[in-house]
């Protein structure tokens, strides 16, 4: 059997003169990174040809970062001599987004609060901020992960098995919690730029802010492709020193606290995303909580972060590219994603590896499996509210004599609506009539179609 060789003749797909650090580059050709060789990456890109995933994942990333740094700076190209001129260019602009920003702390903090919660769609009473403009501070942020236990020797036949059954499954679950961090980390980066969405009331603080913030963010994650590793965990903050942001998930707190600082207004949106986007994320560890702190202390560490930074923005764009696309198109459908979220990464570490391999290739098949369990999500929100709407006890294990909905057949239409919808009379409305008015505002027409329903 012949084996199949990697492409290497164009590693690197560049569009002009602009080129990642060398360090970079390398690294991405051996795999020899926190995501090389991830259980999770395709072995080809749709085209039968084998290829290093890694690349092309950098490839997309580095020109969407490109085309940011021009588009913010007027640049025509970002090569070595330009980016040299950047840096006065970026010290004028800290300074003056630092000066607006210091006159109007605490609005800008109520914003990133408010932009984050809009944006993942956070209900109001789910959670609870601790948040500051300023640059981050060791006080009041003390939780790190705690380094892994060192296993004990096996002293018979049945411990060696343990042993090695435990840390096949420890292999399976750093897996998935890497490829986790990866969308958390994709996720959050994205963030950075959601200033976009509240550019008018940015505007009334400053019309300046909207163009400085373009300016800084853009170029910051140029710094993460044109820097060597090392140089990047010296700025990122390895060591005493913070960097620009930090952000901790308080679980021991009710509801659980966000707790988030950031130097600038997009830093501290991206931590507070992160934040929330980690304690969604965390029904994804493993439920032994010793096993989970192995976990944790083994794969959350500053030089996997940075490399999640690099790659996770364009891993969070394909595994979103996975979803429905009337899930992302509808403003009312927030919900179902998170809801799948939590779903995907609630899955055993073996079949979520499985899943997330289906939905990064873009194949049919991982499509098909998303959206059935997209259908099966809103089958259950369905049952949810009609329960809750008709007033059936869920935890009662009485016989009821109220209407069940199990046979209705609901998918995904039935929950965000479409526009062919013509029932005569409409469930939705029907059920939002009686949580209102309760079973007696309804007409001898809507109870008639009610009841059909049950059967």
């Amino acid at each position: 059997m012949r084996r199949k060789k990697r492409l290497r003749e164009a590693p690197i797909d560049y569009d002009g003169p602009e080129r990642m650090s060398p360090d970079i580059e390398r690294k991405l050709s051996t795999g020899e990174h926190p995501l090389g060789k991830h259980q999770a990456f395709p072995d080809v890109d749709g085209d039968g040809v084998a290829d290093n995933f890694e690349e092309l994942l950098a490839s997309q990333r580095f020109k969407d970062v490109i085309e940011k740094v021009k588009r913010a700076t007027g640049l025509e190209t970002v090569d070595p001599a330009a980016t040299m001129s950047l840096q006065p260019m970026m010290g004028q602009a800290l300074m003056r987004t630092m000066q607006i920003e210091s006159q109007h702390k605490q609005a800008l903090e109520e914003l990133a609060i408010e932009v984050v919660m809009d944006n993942l769609g956070v209900p109001e009473g789910d959670l609870q901020f601790d948040v500051q403009l300023k640059k981050p501070t060791l006080a009041g942020m003390q939780n790190k992960p705690k380094k892994p236990k060192k296993p004990k020797e096996p002293k018979n036949p049945q411990e060696e098995q343990e042993a090695a059954d435990r840390l096949q499954k420890l292999d399976l679950e750093r897996q998935k919690r890497r490829f986790i961090n990866s969308l958390i980390q994709g996720s959050s980066k994205k963030a950075l730029y959601l200033f976009h969405m509240v550019e008018e009331r940015l505007n009334a603080i400053d019309p300046d802010l909207v163009n400085l913030y373009s300016l800084l963010m853009s170029v910051n994650d140029l710094m993460y492709w044109i820097m060597p590793d090392m140089d990047m965990r010296m700025a990122a903050g390895d060591g005493e020193d913070l960097g620009a942001g930090r952000e901790e998930l308080d679980l021991e707190t009710d509801p659980p606290t966000i707790k988030a600082e950031g130097a600038l207004f997009p830093i501290l949106v991206h931590e507070i995303f992160k934040g929330v986007m980690e304690y969604v994320s965390a029904h994804g560890l493993p439920s032994d909580p010793e096993f989970a702190e192995d976990v944790i202390g083994m794969e959350d560490t500053l030089p996997a972060e940075i490399w999640d930074l690099r790659l996770g923005p364009v891993i969070w764009e394909k595994f979103m590219e996975a979803y429905p696309q009337e899930l992302l198109t509808n403003d009312d459908s927030r919900r179902i994603q998170n809801y799948l979220y939590f779903r995907i990464v609630s899955l055993e570490a073996e079949d979520f590896l499985d899943l997330a391999k289906k939905m990064l290739s873009g194949s049919d098949e991982g499509k098909m499996l998303v959206k059935k369990l997209v259908d099966e999500i809103v089958q259950e929100l369905k049952e949810e509210d009609y329960e809750e709407a008709v007033g059936i006890d869920t935890n009662d294990d009485d016989q009821s004599t109220v209407i069940e909905p199990e046979s209705v057949g609901l998918n995904i239409d039935d929950l965000i609506g479409t526009p062919e919808e013509d029932e005569e009379l409409d469930l939705d409305e029907i059920l939002e009539k009686i949580s209102k008015s309760g079973m007696d505002s309804l007409t001898p027409e809507e109870k008639k179609f009610l009841y059909s329903l049950g059967g």
